[in-house]
């Protein structure tokens, strides 16, 4: 699984300037934002500007929207908390028709009062704030993201931050998404280790196959870790499919995690 990916997006663009924004394929995809019906359907990488087009048309209507579905990758953790969390506030129910990955799965997801899954959609998780990222990996998540920019970019962003500030910014927001976080999983109630998972037991999990790029749990588990309220649109079997080809997702079985004891409130 490409952790190295998800905390580019989650811990560098708080660092970031709008216009020194690394150029990943992920980075250009437009996010959709539309209401129709009773729903608000949001579509792309998670950003607060969307987030504040789904506010907006949430203001504007009448009546009230029920109902986020949502096709995502994820997006910025903090963008995707606030989300999250102005969900719980408003008590909409989230919708998954087709996917929902990385920190859609982990703050947007888990925040509807109802989740609601197509037969086929595909939840995936494969990282959270919490994971532990020790020197060596910040100082190669700089250079991955440094070495994303263009060259005036890159040269802009070194002229008025010495790499050292880099990375103690990078560690401040880490910490400062790690105490949102645990706020925000405290609130819904969730094992906040449902976002790492994967990362903790790998070698249980995996032995020396790595070739995945997250994973999802069964429904039943997904209780026992405090998620309640899913249900499966026609009341039949959930067999999620990955979104799109090569996509490899595992299925973690907490029975076959030693020592685990799921902590919900």
């Amino acid at each position: 699984m490409d952790v190295r990916t998800w905390a580019l997006v989650c811990l560098m663009l708080p660092t970031m300037s709008a216009s020194a924004e690394p150029e990943t394929t992920e980075m250009r995809i437009v996010t959709k934002i539309r209401l129709s019906d009773c729903c608000i359907e949001y579509e792309g990488l998670i950003t607060s500007e969307a987030n504040d087009g789904v506010y907006e048309l949430y203001q504007d209507a009448s009546p009230k929207p029920t109902t986020l579905i949502i096709e995502s990758n994820g997006g910025g953790a903090g963008a995707a908390m606030q989300l999250g969390n102005w969900i719980l506030d408003h008590e909409l129910d989230v919708r998954v028709d087709t996917f929902c990955y990385s920190s859609c799965a982990n703050y947007v997801f888990l925040a509807g009062r109802n989740k609601v899954l197509a037969s086929h959609a595909s939840i995936m998780w494969h990282g959270g704030v919490t994971q532990p990222i020790d020197r060596a990996e910040l100082e190669h998540l700089l250079d991955d993201m440094l070495g994303a920019l263009e060259e005036g970019a890159r040269d802009e962003i070194l002229a008025e931050r010495s790499r050292e500030r880099l990375l103690e910014q990078m560690e401040a927001s880490r910490l400062e998404l790690v105490a949102r976080e645990t706020q925000f999983f405290h609130r819904i109630g969730v094992d906040q280790r449902i976002t790492v998972l994967g990362h903790l037991f790998e070698r249980e999990l995996l032995a020396n196959d790595h070739d995945y790029n997250g994973w999802d749990l069964s429904l039943s588990d997904q209780e026992k870790l405090g998620v309640h309220g899913i249900e499966v649109v026609g009341d039949v079997a959930w067999e999620p499919w990955p979104a799109r080809e090569g996509l490899q997702v595992y299925r973690v079985s907490l029975d076959r995690l030693p020592g685990f004891s799921p902590v919900t409130r």
